[in-house]
């Protein structure tokens, strides 16, 4: 139960923080200036689903990975964990707000525009963080099950 809460909330964030990504990017090439207005609200009010789905996917993976975390794999997972979230609180949460605010007072000038780069950036380290955190995950999966899949030898000891 504890994997799939943790796959299910690991799959949300990653979705979002792409949904974020392609509607910031598409917006800005397509949209005008309250389609943007729009997208940042929305992405916005989305943070009250991202930031905890984070928080569950980190939690929930450091739950899953006691006792493992020598393994190479999982050290990697949590290091990006780590990045994915100073990325998201730091960097992504500020600037959507920011962008949030600036562009409800339409002012889509300089500012917006070196904001909604950095959040750009952001947003790409993120989506190849977890993404490579997903990509990972499902190769611990594989091989837990394959792990219990094994038949127990006949001359083995009871």
């Amino acid at each position: 139960m504890k994997s799939r809460v943790h796959a299910a909330a690991g799959v949300l964030a990653l979705s979002l923080i792409t949904l974020f990504f392609t509607s910031s990017v598409l917006v800005e090439i397509f949209g005008d200036d309250h389609a943007v207005s729009v997208v940042k609200t929305s992405i916005a009010l989305a943070l009250l689903v991202l930031v905890p789905s984070m928080a569950i996917a980190g939690a929930s993976g450091r739950s899953l990975s006691s006792g493992r975390r020598r393994a190479p794999l999982i050290r990697r997972k949590q290091r990006r964990t780590a990045a994915a979230a100073a990325v998201g609180l730091l960097v992504l949460v500020p600037c959507a707000v920011t962008l949030q605010s600036l562009a409800a007072d339409r002012d889509f000038g300089t500012q917006f525009s070196l904001i909604q780069t950095v959040e750009l950036i952001g947003g790409a380290v993120n989506i190849t963080l977890l993404g490579l955190n997903a990509r990972d995950g499902r190769l611990l999966s594989a091989a837990s099950r394959r792990r219990r899949k094994q038949p127990v030898s006949a001359d083995a000891p009871s």
